[in-house]
């Protein structure tokens, strides 16, 4: 907070006016309100020093009001006596002071609240004026009027009169709280990561450690039955053998390179030099990774500087350096490319690259080559396997040993790394510690007792061309035994689909699944889908990162094929994180099995996957036979609705026949009797037997147009339109109707409805028509004397308001075997000629249109009651 000082000491010159302050606060007590007023930057125009200026301290005065002003620190001056003489509105707003005129005069005991916090203001004050020194950055804690706990980073100044003696003080102060607590968690979460990373590299340490140990049981027994000639071994063991020999290998280098790079994070790594003949050790390794460039069809070529002799170096250090170089350019160069290593001179340094002619590095990805855990292609579909780890343990070796790592790379060219180390000891120190720099010319130290022996480099560098290395695998052995066996004969067994890019892993899995299984082998998600579209599998069992297209977009493109839908596949990953899992699943994936897995349970999945597979093409079959089933019912069903419509016109025109017969009959025998008697002369009957014929004829041609009528009622469809009904007067209107007829059966009718009814929303004509017919019904029904009641009440079916109409004779009443087909068109309980069978069913459709009910109770001798219910029209008139 220096520029705080800078501030305060500018402001403290320009302030002529606080040394009047002080004498007249040292005459006075007090400055006057007035005076103060016009003297302190709180009152300061803030219009700036825009206004023309009237000579220089004028000028000096204005930018001094201005500055104040609008400075956003708080800002006061005090006397001698520490009585406040003014402020800039900061202050003012932290004091709580609504006007300057209340601050002059004041001191800390009086603004401040807290008296621990006045106390170290005063000693502060007292220390600089009695000094005459400035004193700055001071952290001081403050309870403001309001109650907040602050923290205040202060400047203090002392103000001289002319003579140079201090007549008080000036202070600028910044709000440091939200800083300070900042600090504060910065601090803790500082020391949490601390103590986090230190766990983790005991944690790596200890771990990598334990992993040694089993790893080196595991190791050497395999390395003693490969090189023993006691005991034959198999092809079939040896091969397994080595996979497992390679694997272990490889993680046993994952493991060294881990526990060196803890090494290096703890400053524990330490440089042991021996004179090594760089020249010759390049060229033995060289030799080593030639058969692993022959098997991927790469060029291996190496030149050595002669003038290049012995140097100091740590030769663990540097063959895990060439190592990593050397096992790069082999894996990311592709059949038919070169890698060239060249081992020179250069003055004091000694440098050692290796060129490849693979793909290249872009210039915005170059930055990450030697960052810890980064690699150019971290996604699942990466082509070369691999931690970040390799590049990064060379920088840091490289640096360690004094010297520089670096790269020139052009994409679709290739790339170029080299390190550049020194010849001599001199300069970088014979033994070194990471992070700790030994003094020049140390003494050389024996080499380290933990050192691996000269061998690990150079399995390594055998196992650069084995499965398991991408770029180099050049046996493609178990994918062409599979198409081989393919091709010789048909298999009975299940047929199941591997999907590795992993050789050793591929392989092995073929030897677990193979016992039981028609194995066939696919490096990644596209030559699995080009297979299975050749040849269809059982069961997919496929890892999730490969290259080109990794296990979830197999599984996506998989499922989403309706012709590859239904077979069942298993993810295998060495990510074991539930997550990891979840994604699979909601992909696609019928089962999730992480590595490292046990066989028995791998064999028993793929068994549980292969049934679930078989039940799903059975039952897909069975779909087939049900689809067709359904079709040919679907067919018979189509007859048998046609038949059932021929049947139900039959019968429609039977019944019709049987109904218009007689009113017809009637018709015929008394016009064929009108027309004898004129035939035979004996002319018309007198006027009385005239109007008795032509009366019955007109009746029986009544009856035949009411039967065509109800006819058409009955195929009419829905109605056009509904508008609101008062039922009360559809009622009074049907029983009017049905009164002469009633008279003429010498039934008594009567009405009885409530006095207040909600409307219904119908087609009027239709509840006129259903209204008659069912008291035409029970007119009919009921002997001479007979009642029929006509009755109407509010009445709710659920929480829907609705009417119910109750139409109750005192006739014969109906059988029960007849009750449940009364609403069948055509059935009547009449005599014959005396019903067209069709008003009741007229009605019940009429009624469920409308959305209401219909129902019958009767007993044989105590007569019948029809019970219709309509829902009340909506309070908004809505149909």
């Amino acid at each position: 907070m220096r520029r705080l000082y800078r501030l305060s000491d500018k402001i403290s010159k320009l302030v002529p006016a606080s040394r009047t302050h002080a004498a007249k606060a040292r005459t006075s007590g007090a400055a006057r309100p007035a005076e103060a007023q016009a003297s302190t930057a709180a009152a300061a125009d803030e219009r700036g020093p825009a206004r023309e200026a009237r000579g220089g301290p004028e000028q000096q005065q204005a930018v001094l009001k201005y500055v104040i002003a609008n400075v956003p620190h708080a800002i006061f001056w005090k006397d001698r006596q520490g009585r406040f003489l003014g402020g800039n509105q900061n202050f003012l707003n932290d004091t709580n002071t609504k006007v300057l005129e209340n601050l002059v005069g004041k001191t800390d005991f009086d603004v401040w609240g807290r008296r621990n916090d006045v106390e170290f203001f005063v000693k502060v004050d007292r220390e600089v004026m009695e000094r005459g020194t400035p004193m700055l950055d001071i952290e001081e804690p403050l309870l403001r009027p309001d109650g907040q706990r602050r923290v205040l980073l202060t400047s203090k100044v002392p103000l001289r009169d002319e003579r140079g003696e201090v007549t008080g003080l000036l202070g600028i102060y910044a709000d440091i709280t939200e800083r300070k607590q900042m600090e504060i968690e910065l601090q803790k979460a500082k020391e949490a990561a601390d103590a986090a990373a230190r766990a983790k590299g005991e944690f790596l340490t200890v771990m990598s450690h334990e992993l040694r140990t089993p790893l080196s049981l595991i190791l050497g027994p395999i390395d003693s039955l490969l090189s023993s000639s006691d005991e034959p071994l198999s092809p079939r063991v040896r091969a397994d053998l080595e996979r497992v020999q390679r694997s272990g290998r490889r993680l046993r280098r994952l493991v060294d390179d881990v526990l060196d790079y803890q090494k290096i994070e703890a400053g524990k790594m330490q440089i042991h030099r021996e004179a090594v003949d760089v020249g010759q050790l390049v060229a033995d390794m060289v030799e080593e990774a030639r058969p692993a460039a022959e098997r991927g069809g790469i060029q291996l070529s190496i030149q050595v500087d002669p003038a290049l002799q012995t140097v100091a170096l740590d030769r663990r250090k540097f063959e895990k350096i060439a190592l990593n170089l050397l096992g790069n350019a082999l894996k990311f160069t592709p059949p038919g490319g070169r890698v060239a290593v060249d081992v020179r001179a250069l003055d004091a340094m000694f440098e050692l690259s290796v060129e490849d002619t693979g793909p290249g590095i872009p210039a915005d990805k170059r930055h990450l080559l030697f960052q810890k855990f980064q690699q150019i292609d971290a996604s699942a579909t990466r082509k070369h396997e691999g931690t970040g780890i390799g590049l990064s343990l060379v920088k840091e070796l490289t640096e360690l040993m004094g010297g520089t790592p670096g790269v020139e790379s052009e994409p679709g060219t290739g790339s170029r790394f080299f390190v550049r180390l020194p010849r001599a000891a001199e300069g970088a120190g014979a033994t070194r510690t990471a992070g700790a720099p030994g003094p020049a010319g140390a003494q050389e130290a024996p080499a380290s007792q933990d050192a691996p022996a000269s061998h690990e480099p150079r399995d390594a560098l055998r196992a650069l061309g084995s499965p398991g290395r991408s770029a180099c695998a050049a046996e493609p052995a178990p994918r062409a035994r599979d198409e081989r066996r393919a091709g010789e004969h048909p298999s009975s067994r299940a047929r199941v689909l591997v999907v590795e890019d992993n050789p050793d892993m591929a392989s092995y899995l073929e030897s677990v699944l193979s016992p039981e299984h028609e194995v066939t082998l696919a490096a990644n998600g596209r030559e699995a889908i080009e297979s299975i579209r050749a040849a269809r599998p059982e069961v997919v069992v496929s890892d999730v990162m490969m290259p080109e297209m990794d296990g979830f977009e197999l599984v996506g493109r998989l499922k989403g094929d309706p012709e590859l839908r239904d077979i069942p596949i298993l993810l295998l990953t060495a990510r074991a994180s539930r997550g990891e899992a979840v994604v699979g699943l909601e992909v696609g994936a019928d089962d999730y099995v992480s590595k490292p897995f046990d066989p028995l349970e791998l064999r028993a999945r793929v068994r549980a996957a292969e049934r679930l597979h078989r039940a799903y093409l059975e039952l897909a079959a069975k779909n087939r036979e049900l689809a067709a089933a359904l079709a040919r019912l679907s067919e018979t069903q189509e007859e048998l609705l046609q038949a059932g419509k021929m049947a139900a016109i039959g019968t429609l025109v039977a019944g019709m026949s049987h109904e218009m017969n007689n009113p017809v009959s009637v018709i015929l025998m008394n016009a064929q009797h009108l027309l004898r008697r004129q035939r035979r002369g004996h002319g018309l009957p007198d006027e009385a037997a005239l109007l008795k014929v032509l009366a019955t004829i007109e009746r029986q041609a009544n009856r035949c147009s009411e039967l065509v009528t109800a006819l058409l009622e009955y195929a009419r469809g829905k109605p056009i339109g509904r508008e609101p009904c008062d039922v009360r007067e559809a009622l009074r209107r049907a029983v009017d109707l049905s009164a002469p007829r009633a008279r003429e059966r010498r039934v008594h009718l009567e009405a009885s409805s409530a006095a207040a009814l909600p409307a219904v929303l119908v087609n009027t004509s239709q509840l006129d028509s259903a209204l008659l017919n069912v008291i035409g019904n029970a007119l009919d029904a009921s002997p001479h004397g007979g009642t029929v009641v006509v009755g109407a009440r509010p009445f709710p079916h659920g929480e829907v308001h609705g009417v119910e109409i109750d139409v109750r004779d005192t006739g014969c009443g109906i059988r029960a075997e007849d009750l449940s087909r009364i609403f069948e068109p055509f059935f009547t309980t009449k005599p014959p000629g005396q019903g067209t069978g069709l008003g009741l069913s007229l009605t019940h459709r009429f009624i469920t249109e409308h959305q209401g009910s219909i129902r019958v109770e009767s007993q044989p001798g105590e007569g019948t009651t029809v019970r219709m219910w309509l829902p009340a029209m909506p309070s908004d008139g809505a149909s």
